[in-house]
């Protein structure tokens, strides 16, 4: 780890309004042992240190740990995290899953460095509204993505290289033992809006049918009904951002 100390221009802070969001959620829960990953600078660690919490400012980027007074780590989402288990109380990810390749060790690690009453609060791009939904309808590329990642790329870790529906995210966390308590998100797009107060039924009809026909076990239905619930949220259908609580699965809520 390391401690920055010195005088330096800082950077442009990224996603300031998640950020705030992110904190009310903190704040809301108590102070407590923070892993940010990836933190960019490492601004959310910096506030919460303000409001009594600690943490660490973890990214694969070295050259983005700049800000004095923030601890430092370098590392790797997509890699084994040089932490024991149960060392955090909350772990932090803002708009990162959707950049690495395999969210399924990502999670994992997750789970395994959270205490056991501890939380993740994650963030990532709504591919899954229906604003995005048209998007895609018409140019087979989601309003996160705008287009093709060029071959070129000269760094793969800027990339939306795995865009998660809620579905998708829903499966990887509860795959690893991770129970997402909570749905919320950052903004509602105003078309959204429309078609969800004019479609709404159609959604839920729709929604509850593809989740439920599978539903052949007591089990499968339970899991389902809870995924079908969040799908036909109106967080999920007109958000920008999905943002997830989640908790392990040996915590209670």
């Amino acid at each position: 780890m390391t401690h920055v100390e010195t005088d330096f221009t800082e950077p442009t802070r990224h996603n300031p309004q998640l950020h705030e969001l992110v904190i009310a959620e903190l704040l809301a829960r108590g102070p407590g042992h923070v892993l940010d990953l990836p933190a960019g600078p490492g601004y959310l660690i910096r506030d919460l240190q303000a409001a009594g919490f600690t943490g660490v400012a973890a990214d694969v980027d070295e050259s983005l740990h700049c800000l004095p007074g923030v601890t430092y780590a370098a590392v790797d989402m997509t890699r084994t995290f040089p932490y024991g288990d149960a060392s955090f109380d909350y772990v932090v990810s803002i708009e990162g899953i959707e950049h690495v390749a395999d969210p399924f060790m990502f999670l994992r690690e997750v789970r395994r460095v959270l205490k056991s009453d501890g939380r993740l609060i994650l963030t990532t791009p709504n591919v899954g509204c229906l604003e995005s939904r048209g998007h895609f309808f018409c140019s087979g590329f989601h309003t996160m993505e705008n287009g093709p990642i060029p071959l070129d790329t000269p760094n793969i870790y800027f990339e939306h290289v795995n865009p998660m529906t809620l579905s998708q995210l829903w499966f990887a966390c509860e795959r690893q033992g991770l129970r997402i308590e909570r749905l919320v998100t950052s903004r509602r797009g105003k078309g959204g809006l429309v078609l969800y107060w004019l479609l709404w039924p159609l959604w839920r009809w729709a929604v509850r049918r593809a989740c439920l026909r599978q539903a052949d076990t007591p089990r499968r239905r339970a899991d389902f009904q809870r995924l079908s619930d969040l799908l036909v949220s109106r967080e999920n259908l007109v958000g920008g951002h999905t943002i997830i609580v989640a908790a392990p699965e040996t915590s209670q809520p």
